[in-house]
């Protein structure tokens, strides 16, 4: 029997690679929530904004103690970091806040519809005083919200469709907003985080659906009570017209479109009723409370309740996406953890050594797309001035992937094993290097090993000339030192060709390299 512990499993017991946790089980752990989630994917972005680890030994304790899996483990440190509290309760503000904007918006969608109400009571026949064209009322009322609506039913299929334009607009409107207003450091990772969730797995589309559907129901809420109080303290006569239809055309429209509000028991108007309208002389009291309810018939049974359903179906599904809605582990930010969270598991396997080793595999190189053809960059920084504010930080996420900066023995490890997970594999890797920093074994040995981890080309951008120059020290013969340690690191390239002038401020140098093929190295 294998015996669970530091000294592994008895002699002679069968050997095993399985891992084996030693924390709590995992079926006795709570299930991780919308929020333990959003926390936890805040600060992976600050980490990658800052490119550093948060360093704090009671998180990387409480992770390892979580037990479960990884993502349990990085949500756990999470949570237990001094930012990550703060981001919760950040979080929470954030949320309300979405919730007083969308009660704002929904009373300006009401209000809209009693506006529009209105309108189509009144029009187009305002020197007729109190006839109301129903066509006209009905198209005004019910056209338009009609056509999104089958329109979102096409593309509700769709990968990237769905949402619905008046959802997409709202939480696009309360991201910029958002971003607007807030100040606080934690405030801006919650919603920027909270974004990046909802773009995920069609949470955000649902999201999106949701508001939108709402957001119509409003409108009619708003419409249907508007005409109702307008029709019970006013007398309207109602009439139709039409140039295209014919008259029997015309009442079977009116009657298919009655159906539905006459088998609930609203009064509809009949056949004769209908030819009689299209005089326009006046029409009896009867005549007028059939015509308006089949007016707020059709605004209840085609404009509320399928609005109001669709609202609830979407926001069902949103949420039981946002309670199911794991993390992308593959993201560098959270790859670099997995050294440091996994420390407590042993392996299961026979003490006696092995009468012979087996011989060891070459390495394997990751297959990888051409340059210049999509594949980004992976960006390193190694002992950069002034780090955080580094425009390394801020490169183009779809050509360039920062995986952290190196300053210590911790950041190395990190940066090393977000390099093992990244799927596919990246065009190139470039480290970053400062030409304020003098090259020394250290570098050698670190450009080394990421040469040999990463299977694909590395190259070395040197940056902070103007630093260096700032400091006395002459930018091009440090740059003619450093091109000379990369190339014996086994770079293939030492970018740029020639020493800068001055510190860069983007990306381009490599986005120019990686559009042009490669050109050996004197």
């Amino acid at each position: 029997m294998a015996i669970p512990g530091p000294l592994g499993a008895d002699r002679g017991a069968p050997y095993s690679d399985a891992a084996m946790n030693l924390t709590t089980p995992q079926t006795a752990l709570p299930r991780p929530t919308f929020a333990d989630r959003l926390t936890a994917e805040a600060v992976r972005i600050h980490e990658d904004q800052t490119g550093r680890v948060l360093d704090e030994d009671g998180a990387w304790d409480a992770g390892r103690r979580s037990g479960g899996d990884l993502e349990r483990r990085i949500i756990a440190r999470a949570g237990a970091t001094r930012l990550g509290g703060e981001i919760r309760q950040a979080a929470e503000g954030v949320l309300t806040g979405a919730r007083w904007m969308l009660v704002a918006a929904l009373a300006l969608a009401l209000l809209l519809g009693t506006g529009a109400a209105g309108a189509a009571l009144g029009a187009p026949l305002p020197d007729r005083g109190g006839q109301v064209n129903i066509a006209w009322a009905l198209g005004g009322l019910l056209g338009v919200q009609t056509l999104m609506l089958a329109a979102w039913a096409g593309t509700f299929l769709l990968p990237s469709g769905g949402g619905g334009l008046l959802g997409r607009a709202a939480l696009q409107a309360a991201g910029t907003l958002g971003r607007r207003l807030l100040r606080r450091q934690a405030h801006i990772l919650a919603l920027r985080a909270l974004l990046r969730l909802l773009g995920r797995r069609r949470l955000g589309l649902c999201t999106a659906g949701a508001l939108t559907h709402a957001l119509w129901a409003a409108f009619g809420v708003g419409a249907l009570l508007a005409c109702l109080w307008t029709l019970s303290v006013r007398q309207y006569d109602f009439l139709w017209g039409t140039t295209l239809l014919s008259e029997a055309d015309f009442v079977s429209l009116v009657t298919a479109l009655g159906s539905l509000p006459a088998a609930l028991g609203i009064p509809v108007p009949d056949d004769a009723l209908i030819r009689a309208s299209r005089l326009g002389d006046p029409l009896p009291a009867e005549g007028r409370i059939q015509w308006s309810g089949f007016l707020l018939g059709c605004l209840l049974i085609y404009g509320v309740i399928p609005r109001l359903l669709l609202a609830l179906l979407c926001a069902g599904i949103s949420r039981r996406l946002a309670a199911r809605l794991p993390l992308d582990l593959t993201a560098p930010g959270y790859a670099r953890l997995v050294p440091r969270l996994q420390e407590d598991h042993q392996r299961i396997g026979i003490i006696d050594p092995r009468p012979v080793d087996p011989p060891a595999l070459p390495q394997r190189r990751r297959p990888r797309p051409p340059p210049g053809r999509g594949a980004p960059l992976a960006l390193v920084g190694y002992e950069l001035e002034h780090a955080p504010d580094h425009w390394l930080q801020r490169a183009d996420g779809s050509r360039c992937l920062p995986l952290g900066q190196v300053d210590d023995r911790a950041s190395r490890r990190d940066v090393l094993a977000a390099l093992d997970a990244l799927d596919p594999a990246p065009a190139a890797v470039v480290a970053v290097c400062s030409l304020a920093r003098t090259p020394d074994r250290g570098a050698e040995s670190f450009l080394s090993d990421l040469k040999a981890r990463a299977g694909v080309p590395l190259w070395v951008l040197l940056d902070q000339a103007g630093t260096a120059r700032e400091r006395g020290i002459d930018p091009q013969a440090r740059h003619a030192v450093w091109r000379d340690l990369a190339l014996r690191a086994g770079a293939e390239r030492c970018l740029p060709q020639r020493t800068p002038e001055k510190d860069l401020q983007d990306a381009g140098t490599l986005l120019e390299a990686l559009e042009q093929p490669e050109e050996p190295q004197p």
